[in-house]
């Protein structure tokens, strides 16, 4: 028996023969961290989302007090019949505006439609006088004629038409700013669904809602089907456990490890004061998934063991003792595949990365050692003693090592391993970074939220903002016209990249209201010569507004800063990269002395800063899963061969996984890393098992009778582990109205799927071939023992 077999069965021996005692030392630790779930919180923070050490959101959390933030709600209220300019539309946008400007957590600043007192129009009247009104005048007249008079003005207004007004006037766009600390999405999207209701209520007009609360809004709706999933998903686990064992004690020790697991996760979350945001509910459940399952390869060989004439102490003792060392590897590979997430500067990942690798590192406790001391503590039935019960798991994995084990296997399995690899590897090749799809990939693509998504965009100039920061060395440097013709420049430049809808800068502005001034001649849409004349061309404006900080969307009030925004159709990985790079290139070739270019904000720059964040971290993340996972089987088996088998087994999942999200059209991002990078860490626990198994039936048998052992036992605990691994996320696919939730547990199903497959089929094959020495080694000691001592014997006789 190897060293590290002979300290495990010495620590089985002392816990088990101390059972009061590893009883006190399970308990006082899980009241502990017990006492601290209440105290979780389950809510959402757009900060959370965002990598706070990327330079982009340095930049972008210093501006926003300036310019606004990126999480914001678009609205358009579409007129069913013709056009918006009736009074009881204008109306109804006015209400809009208002209502809005109510919710809480709002940033008042940041509220903008033609209702709005900031949108100005400039008028000259009949006596000369030059005035600057808000678009819609507080007394709304019925005339026609006042109505359509009204039209025009707006379709001449530059800063208006195409942005708050549609190019046709059949809609008009409310937008609204919302801080990004905790809000209350539930409440937010309660209010908004109240207003579109009564928008909507005549029949005259259409609301249409989309934008970063709005979605937290939807995820929170759709969220209270969690608890029938929940249900579903636990009743899913119940069963596949009574069908497998057939007994209340083969589903009551699971559950029992499973929930107390639980409750030492959750209660770090409580003593962390971490929130949990109910996208990554799906981790959770997974991490409880697999705890399950290593619960069942203990409960298993436990059983194996009776059924092999021991008693139930033996067994206990047996059983722990030679599960020990693979399910700490196995349980060390899954906490160690969720810490690497904490190297992400992502908070949401990071601490999703802390408190699930704790959750899962205490199956050490909660799974190798509660398991076998419920055990044996609690009466077994006689069933699980019954050698003749063969249940379904074990007669198909038997019959598939039979065939494994032959050599005329090898070429039809090794043909479909290999063209499923090439094929996963081409597929694999145009997986991509951010969002593949227009709207949000959260939600189905015939959702409302998306819907709301494609008509807002289809509309107006588009609801995704780029923001470039042009930050000057003093004040007033915004209003020299060398750098406005910069700003000019690169918008003309940013308009020949796909999907772009328009932009808002100084420069437009600047040109509009100087051709108003000049009762609306268009010879007079120019830039002043001088930084004085822009400078009182920019202060008449804001001068005539009936409210502070209308110039904010521009610059700020002492012109060292401007905001340049270019507006979207869509946040695709695609269109984000294509603008910062449009922007880069542009920018890096037209220096201005004195001003710096600051990227980036609004919902394109910080996705494309989560975007840069998730490729790098992504990369890092497998490669430490791998390298992990690789010294943890090194370490243990001193070989280098048994690490390389191991590491086929995970490269192979990694491949397969994003194959499958390029296949589907499942862009990488700040959702679907966790995920990923879970699955991936997770799943290779099934090739530890039974490798570690192939080890010690080969010591007292030959490497074909060892590897049918194998699979009959361990490989059939694998498969029915898998199988509730995927039993306990895969109502999550047709169950859950957040496509992300039913995309991400196909893709984890997958993993399980596959990396159980290369660990029954891929792993004994390679081994029946290879012949390892690590694997071999005592197999060959053993039969040259038994050699020698054939030799001696006749001589003795």
């Amino acid at each position: 028996m190897k060293q590290h077999h002979k300290k495990a069965y010495l620590l089985t021996n002392w816990l088990l023969d101390h059972r009061f005692f590893t009883a006190i030392c399970i308990a006082i630790p899980t009241l502990l961290l017990a006492f601290a779930v209440p105290k979780i919180e389950v809510y959402s923070r757009f900060a959370d989302l965002l990598p706070a050490k990327h330079d982009y959101i340095k930049n972008y959390n210093r501006m926003k007090e300036t310019f606004g933030g990126a999480n914001v709600v678009t609205m358009s209220m579409e007129a069913v019949d013709g056009d918006i300019f009736t009074a009881n539309i204008l109306e109804k946008v006015r209400m809009a505006t208002k209502e809005v400007d109510l919710i809480p957590g709002v940033n008042h600043y940041q509220v903008a439609s033609i209702a709005h007192p900031k949108i100005r129009r400039v008028r000259t009247t009949d006596t000369g006088l030059i005035k600057s009104e808000p678009v819609l005048p507080e007394n709304l007249s019925t005339d026609p004629l006042a109505l359509k008079k009204l039209r025009e003005e707006v379709f001449n207004n530059d800063v208006v038409y195409g942005t708050y007004v549609s190019t046709d006037g059949g809609a008009a766009l409310i937008l609204a700013g919302f801080d990004e600390e905790r809000l209350d999405y539930s409440q937010i999207f309660e209010r908004l669904q109240g207003l579109k209701a009564e928008v909507e209520r005549d029949g005259t007009t259409r609301l249409y809602i989309a934008g970063e609360p709005m979605l937290k809004g939807w995820i929170y709706y759709h969220s209270s089907e969690l608890k029938n999933i929940f249900a579903v998903t636990l009743a899913i686990i119940v069963l596949l456990l009574f069908l497998h064992f057939r007994s209340i004690v083969g589903v009551l020790i699971p559950l029992l490890a499973t929930g107390m697991s639980a409750l030492w996760g959750l209660g770090l979350v409580g003593w962390l004061g971490f929130n949990l945001d109910p996208l990554i509910l799906v981790v959770p459940i997974l991490i409880s998934a697999r705890t399950a399952s290593h619960c069942v390869q203990m409960m298993e060989r436990f059983q194996d063991e009776l059924r092999a004439g021991n008693n139930k102490d033996q067994a206990v003792r047996t059983s722990m003792g030679e599960l020990l060392v693979p399910a700490s590897i196995a349980i060390f590979t899954d906490a160690a595949g969720l810490l690497v997430l904490a190297v992400s500067s992502i908070p949401i990942i990071a601490k999703l990365g802390i408190f699930c690798a704790f959750w899962s590192l205490s199956n050490l406790v909660t799974v190798a050692v509660l398991v076998p001391l419920l055990i044996s503590v609690i009466p077994i039935p006689e069933n699980m003693r019954d050698a003749r019960r063969v249940h379904l798991a074990s007669r198909l994995t038997t019959a598939w090592g039979r065939y494994i084990v032959s050599k005329k296997s090898t070429i039809p399995v090794l043909s479909i391993v290999i063209s499923i690899t090439l094929v996963a590897v081409y597929l694999a090749k145009d997986a991509g970074v951010g969002e593949n799809k227009p709207g949000s990939p959260i939600l189905f693509e015939d959702s409302e939220y998306n819907i709301a998504a494609a008509r807002i965009n289809g509309e107006f100039a588009g609801a995704n903002q780029f923001a470039i920061y042009f930050e000057g060395d003093r004040a007033h440097r915004m209003k020299e016209p060398a750098v406005l013709a910069v700003m000019e420049g690169f918008s003309h430049h940013m308009s020949s990249v796909e999907n772009y809808g328009g932009s808002r800068e100084i420069p437009s502005l600047v040109r509009s209201i100087n051709r108003l001034y000049h009762y609306d001649d268009p010879r007079w849409s120019l830039i002043p010569s001088t930084a004085r004349d822009i400078g009182n061309t920019l202060f008449m404006y804001e001068a005539g507004a009936a409210v502070p900080g209308v110039i904010l969307e521009y610059m700020d009030l002492e012109g060292r800063t401007a905001n340049v925004v270019t507006f979207f159709k869509d946040a695709t990985g695609t269109t984000v990269e294509a603008a910062v790079s449009a922007a880069e290139s542009y920018l890096a070739a037209n220096p201005l002395e004195g001003v710096e270019y600051l990227f980036a904000g609004g919902i394109i720059g910080t996705t494309a800063a989560a975007n840069q964040e998730v490729e790098e971290s992504e990369l890092l993340q497998t490669m430490l899963i791998m390298l992990v996972v690789t010294l943890s089987v090194m370490a243990t088996y001193r070989s280098v061969t048994a690490a390389g088998l191991v590491f086929l087994v995970l490269i192979l999942a990694v491949i397969i996984n994003r194959a499958y999200m390029s296949f589907r059209g499942i862009g990488l991002n700040v959702n679907t890393l966790p995920v990923t990078a879970v699955g991936i860490g997770i799943g290779v626990d099934y090739a530890i098992y039974v490798l570690d198994r192939i080890r010690e039936e080969v010591r007292h048998s030959s490497l074909s009778e060892a590897l049918v052992t194998t699979l009959s036992t361990t490989g059939s605990a694998v498969l029915l582990t898998a199988m509730t691994v995927v039993g306990g996320i895969f109502y999550w696919i047709p169950g859950s109205a957040i496509r992300f939730n039913s995309e991400m547990a196909m893709l984890l199903s997958l993993l399980m799927i596959s990396n159980m497959i290369g660990a029954i089929t891929i792993l004994p094959m390679m081994i029946r071939i290879f012949k390892p020495r690590f694997v071999m080694q005592e197999h060959m000691e053993r039969e040259s023992k038994d050699a020698s001592l054939a030799e001696i014997q006749p001589g003795l006789s």
